[in-house]
C-alpha cells in the first residue's frame, strides 16, 4: 500500500493537494460545528 500511495503521491501531489486541504477543513468544520452543537445543546 505504501509503494502505491507513493507513486500516486508522487504523480499527482500538485492536483491532490488543494483537494487534501480542501477536505481537512470539512473535517475541521464538521468538528467544530458538531462541538458547538453539543455546547449549546448543554447550556440549553
Amino acid at each position: 500500500m505504501q509503494n502505491i500511495e507513493d507513486l500516486v503521491l508522487d504523480e499527482n501531489e500538485e492536483a491532490l493537494a488543494p483537494a487534501v486541504v480542501i477536505a481537512t477543513i470539512a473535517l475541521l468544520a464538521v468538528f467544530v460545528v458538531g462541538v458547538l452543537v453539543s455546547v449549546v445543546g448543554l447550556v440549553a
